[in-house]
């Protein structure tokens, strides 16, 4: 009888129809009923996931021939502030509706300061923990801010305001403006650090602004994110955070003609090596499209940037004058593949050219020849460094940067700093110095 079973369920199973097109729907609430929004659910195995919308709901579209009638799936769901969850339902037909509850886990910890003097935060209470931001079942923290580089606190009533903008903590540095430190740091990291990489910042100017009157009010902002499986804490916050950081820099600058484009990359044998969003000036649409990319793959540390840079350097850039920003925002250096055509190498050639400033973001887990090479491709194209810290406490331990004299603060605020400075002075802008730190 057993035998008869089994057979039944194989022919079963090799008989069943592959769906074209399978649709996972559902509810995440709270154990009072209540809604939660902005958790993120995912389908486990795949890179399909979303993030819940303000009364809880979530759609998620899986890939064609993806399943099959008869199968199952899991269905996760982790949000900042609760017990990760997940459920597994079977699959009938091209809908599946999984819906999941969430129970809140909340612990409070005194004040966390934040000090700009080049070195991490001093941290007078236990640093949030690592767990939470995975969305482990284990305790978890809220913190508000108070004030830019100031204390934050910490808030049991404000689970909210960790999914919001302002959680991710980061420092930015100008190696052209300390320019003698610099070469300092290429003579100390050049030969263990940076020898494989095989750049020559020396020669590195930042593009000369443009005449008043001769620039359109255009300004392009690339995002080309490493989105494999060791950037899912942060990623799960750019999204969010990608969307406070526009909408503030096109209400403080309403003249300019905002386009965004992503593009996603991992590594070969993953289900995608490259995932890209041309320009678009609908914000809506490029958080649709993050929030469309779950961090899966890769397995080793290098990722494939490179096919990434390939990727996003044939987006439809503006061709006339208008200033550029590409944010490189990864965790790992790039593949060294013996066949490739297009590397780091001729991006950052083709960046300068083009007048694209390249801002690197160094996500958890970063390395210091990773650093090195970040930092000049920064360098070499006009733009900074951008890293993040662990005063946040989402993701994995951050490599400290082999610099002195940096401010950490708020992620969003850097960056809509920095993103107004450069379109600015690009354009011939005459109160940059307004705008605050170099």
């Amino acid at each position: 009888m057993l035998l008869r079973s089994v057979s039944l369920a194989a022919f079963l199973a090799a008989t069943s129809p592959v769906l074209a097109q399978t649709v996972v729907t559902g509810h995440v609430h709270a154990p009072g009923g209540d809604p939660v929004a902005s958790a993120r659910v995912w389908v486990a195995g795949t890179s399909s996931g979303a993030l819940t919308d303000t009364g809880g709901r979530y759609r998620i579209v899986l890939p064609p021939k993806a399943v099959r009638v008869g199968d199952s799936l899991t269905v996760r769901v982790t949000r900042v502030g609760y017990a990760a969850a997940e459920r597994r339902v079977a699959i009938g037909g091209v809908r599946v509706v999984a819906d999941l509850e969430l129970a809140p886990v909340l612990t409070a910890l005194d004040a966390v300061v934040t000090a700009g003097s080049g070195r991490y935060a001093d941290v007078a209470a236990p640093r949030a923990d690592r767990a939470f931001a995975r969305g482990e079942s284990r305790g978890t923290v809220a913190k508000t801010a108070t004030g830019r580089g100031g204390a934050l606190r910490s808030d049991t009533s404000a689970t909210a305001a960790l999914a919001a903008a302002g959680v991710l903590t980061a420092a930015v540095w100008d190696d052209l403006a300390h320019w003698k430190e610099y070469q300092r740091y290429l003579e100390r990291a050049g030969g263990a650090d940076g020898s494989q990489w095989r750049l020559d910042p020396s020669r590195a100017t930042r593009p000369a602004p443009i005449a008043r009157g001769t620039a359109r009010s255009a300004l392009d902002l690339g995002f080309l994110v490493d989105a494999t499986g060791s950037m899912g804490d942060e990623m799960h916050f750019l999204q969010t955070e990608l969307r406070d950081i526009v909408t503030r820099v096109h209400a403080a600058e309403p003249e300019l003609d905002i386009r965004i484009s992503i593009v996603f990359y991992r590594d070969r044998g993953d289900e995608f090596v490259t995932r890209a969003l041309p320009f678009t000036r609908s914000v809506d649409s490029a958080i649709a499209f993050l929030e469309g990319t779950a961090a899966d793959g890769g397995g080793d540390f290098p990722e494939d940037m490179n096919a990434g840079f390939d990727a996003m350097m044939r987006q439809d850039w503006s061709r006339d004058v208008a200033p550029r920003m590409l944010f490189v925002v990864g965790d790992a250096p790039p593949q060294l593949y013996q066949d490739e055509r297009y590397t780091y190498r001729e991006a950052i050639r083709d960046a300068s050219g083009d007048r694209i400033a390249i801002y690197p973001v160094a996500a958890s887990g970063i390395d210091k020849p990773t650093e090195y090479l970040f930092r000049a491709m920064a360098a070499m194209t006009g733009g900074k460094y951008i890293f993040l810290t662990d005063d946040s406490g989402v993701g994995d331990a951050h490599e400290k940067p082999d610099i002195t004299g940096y401010e950490v603060e708020k992620l969003n605020e850097l960056m809509v700093r920095e993103i107004r400075k450069y379109a600015r002075s690009y354009l011939g802008g005459s109160d940059v110095a307004a705008l605050g730190r170099e």
